[in-house]
């Protein structure tokens, strides 16, 4: 195994983990070679990729220091088991888990790649969730029109962007509803979330805001450098399995015209824009992102209130676009330029 361009994907079995191994296996890749970690638990199975079979190894058992990068995948928690010995280990660390959040350079690859030099310096990069990058995807094409005044975003987030747990929750709980049962509260959902929306999709803050707006919002501004510019956030909880949606105000120092908004947009790299009249002219998490590596954006409109104002609808696949893609670009270029 080579070290100076392997990369490990660590924790697998994770609803991002096995995104990643898709996603190498679909994707060209230039690394040396790809190891899979996860928990001991999981280890002994085998993955595709490239047409050869990879054995998972076991995370207590394995030596990072065989490999320049290691792509940490899953939730918090999970990254609290492994990124501290990753690091001393002396890999770098790609976390998609949040748990490096605020600690150094956050990195959208099409928005602000340069940061990857304090990352590689840091030994640790983190890759913000789905919300910030289809976010700061749209937002660094209109700041290149004109200055941004203040972004109000509002996410309706499915159960894949809240957790693993949470996907098989609203399985079961929409399993019960249509069969005539109730549904048993308890574990990650204390709510009915089957055909249902929660306004909170985490604790709440003295502030009102919960732990995803907060993430959303302190994202936005580090990509993006918005010191200076409010940003707003309310994050929405679907009855989705997987995708995620925004619809997005943003007000500038001068009017957009709605027109050339959306062609601003369709020459950007990782946009896709479908905005027409009539059946099918928007995109839908499900019916057009799901399994793309674009963020698609529609309903493309001037306020009607407020010229200095455009209205945006953006949808993404959360896990593929989002996390996976993001992370595994962001890998390539710390191995291509910094290691």
């Amino acid at each position: 195994m080579s070290k100076a361009s392997g990369v490990a994907i660590v924790g697998v079995s994770s609803l991002v983990g096995d995104m990643l191994v898709n996603m190498l296996d679909e994707h060209e890749h230039s690394f040396s070679s790809v190891a899979l970690v996860d928990v001991d638990d999981e280890a002994g199975e085998r993955r595709m990729i490239k047409g050869q079979s990879v054995r998972v190894e076991a995370l207590s058992g394995f030596d990072f220091s065989s490999v320049a990068v290691a792509i940490v995948a899953g939730e918090r928690e999970f990254g609290l088991q492994c990124i501290g010995a990753i690091r001393d280990a002396g890999a770098l660390v790609v976390d998609t888990t949040g748990l490096l959040a605020g600690q150094g350079a956050s990195v959208v690859a099409e928005v602000n790649p340069q940061a990857l030099a304090d990352a590689a310096q840091r030994r640790a990069v983190s890759c913000p969730d789905a919300q910030v990058v289809q976010s700061a995807l749209v937002l660094k094409a209109l700041a290149g029109m004109s200055d941004l005044r203040r972004v109000s975003i509002s996410t309706y987030q499915s159960m894949s962007t809240h957790s693993k747990a949470a996907v098989e929750g609203l399985a079961m709980q929409t399993g019960r509803l249509l069969n005539g049962q109730p549904i048993e509260k308890g574990g990650v959902l204390d709510k009915q979330v089957a055909f249902n929306l929660l306004p909170a999709t985490s604790e709440i803050d003295a502030s009102g805001a919960s732990r995803e707006e907060r993430d959303l919002v302190n994202g936005v501004i580090d990509v993006l450098g918005l010191k200076d510019v409010p940003v707003l956030a309310s994050c929405v909880l679907v009855p989705l399995f997987y995708g995620t949606a925004q619809m997005m105000q943003v007000t500038t120092a001068e009017p957009l015209d709605s027109k050339k908004v959306g062609n601003i947009l369709r020459r950007v790299k990782g946009i896709k824009v479908l905005d027409k009249e009539g059946p099918g002219g928007f995109p839908t998490p499900v019916t057009d992102a799901t399994g793309t590596d674009e963020v698609w954006v529609g309903r493309i409109r001037q306020d009607v209130t407020d010229p200095n104002t455009t209205h945006l609808w953006i949808v993404s696949d959360n896990l593929r676009k989002g996390v996976a893609l993001n992370s595994l670009v962001v890998a390539g270029l710390l191995i291509k330029d910094y290691l």
